[in-house]
């Protein structure tokens, strides 16, 4: 007999490998995910009803020692469940008081969207419409600054080098490709449109003449309604507003065009939010964002809506980082998630040298954020991602037989 560690993520590879009955399969892979929940502020009532449901399905509840005395409430707990112990504890706190009955619609909202055990791959180089780029997931989004004063001084073109980029992208098979003019670097202060728009004109008009919107999806990195509308006018599809609706117009340009929208995390202007990084509760402060901005977007005919946990912007680096441990959080939102940590300040930070180069770890972090669940990864080295996105779907779709 021989005993092989099996990797958690290989779970459903396991089963199908072992040739397991698809019902069975169904069945086994409910008890072999573990799923953990940080729950934070339990009355004592709500604590002590939840470890009974736990316990009584096999998961359990860990709590603060206090807690066994109902003594210094509210009190912080894990939730420890399989998934199929989960589903029977949403069914149990449905019907219980005191609050548990929103933590049920919660978690069932988790289990709904949960993240793809298989990395999905494509051999398409064109496509015909949008669609194919939203289905082809994850993928790697190439930046173009055509500004004088990116915080990354490589990114920054001018129009006859941003053409001959783009070019050069979409023979490399890039899909969705965004395009700024406006420096959204810590410090840096905001643009008028005018100025964005004279910057973009000769980028734009090749763009629109040479139909590469029907090749790739274009984005219009700004935060100027205007911007965006003459973007849009070009070809371009998709609004990647760091400012997260900051311009009053924005919202009316995105129902007009029917344009699907990035919508990033974010505090303050990028001159002050360096200075924005207190929080209370990280994430559920982020969640509250997301929800309120996207009942706006979806009640004024937005496409697409895509989620951006904004790296770097009014998050210090231990926020950053934990961002990305905990990104598959919000998949519970049932959108696309995007991470663009390229050669950001917190990267020199843990590498201990501002100055250093920062390419390795772009891609360490990009890899950990895909493994968490990222959909779209926004990067300055193209093909290097593009050879990181190949290893990281070839682990996604190792063999069971090399065992």
């Amino acid at each position: 007999m021989h005993c092989t560690r099996i990797a958690p993520e290989f779970l459903h590879a396991a089963l199908d490998f072992i040739g397991c009955d698809k019902s069975g399969a169904h069945i086994m892979g409910k008890k072999g995910e573990i799923w953990l929940f940080y729950l934070q502020g339990l009355r004592p009532e709500q604590l002590h009803i939840l470890k009974q449901e736990l316990l009584s399905v096999g998961g359990d509840l860990a709590t603060p020692r206090e807690a066994i005395l109902s003594q210094n409430p509210p009190y912080n707990a894990l939730l420890i469940a399989t998934k199929s112990q989960l589903e029977r504890v949403i069914a149990k706190c449905k019907i219980q008081p005191f609050g548990l009955k929103l933590l049920s619609q919660i978690l069932r909202n988790h289990l709904r969207h949960t993240i793809e055990s298989t990395p999905q791959s494509s051999t398409e180089s064109t496509m015909d419409s949008h669609q194919s780029s939203r289905l082809d997931s994850p993928i790697i989004m190439p930046i173009i600054n055509l500004t004088p004063d990116s915080f990354y001084a490589p990114s920054r073109h001018d129009s006859a080098r941003a053409i001959e980029s783009i070019t050069t992208l979409i023979e490399q098979g890039a899909t969705l490709i965004d395009i700024g003019a406006a420096s959204a670097r810590p410090g840096s202060a905001l643009l008028d449109s005018a100025t964005e728009i004279a910057r973009l004109r000769e980028v734009c008009e090749f763009i629109k003449h040479e139909n590469l919107h029907k090749r790739a999806q274009f984005s219009i990195d700004t935060y100027n309604a205007k911007t965006a509308a003459f973007a849009l006018e070009s070809g371009f599809s998709l609004i990647n507003d760091v400012s997260a609706l900051g311009d009053s117009g924005m919202i009316d340009v995105i129902r007009d065009f029917h344009a699907d929208v990035i919508l990033m995390h974010t505090r303050g202007t990028p001159e002050n939010m360096s200075t924005l990084t207190d929080y209370a509760h990280l994430i559920s402060e982020i969640d509250e964002f997301f929800a309120r901005k996207l009942e706006l977007l979806e009640s004024n005919n937005a496409g697409e809506v895509i989620l951006d946990i904004g790296f770097g912007f009014a998050k210090n680096t231990a926020q950053n980082l934990a961002l990305i441990q905990h990104l598959a959080h919000f998949k519970h939102f049932g959108k696309r998630l995007l991470v663009g940590a390229s050669q950001k300040s917190s990267i020199g930070e843990i590498l201990g040298d501002p100055d250093r180069e920062r390419l390795s770890g772009t891609l360490s972090l990009h890899l950990l954020a895909l493994q968490a669940g990222a959909d779209i990864i926004r990067a300055h080295h193209f093909a290097e991602h593009c050879d990181m996105l190949k290893v990281f779907r070839a682990m996604g779709q190792a063999s069971m037989y090399a065992l």
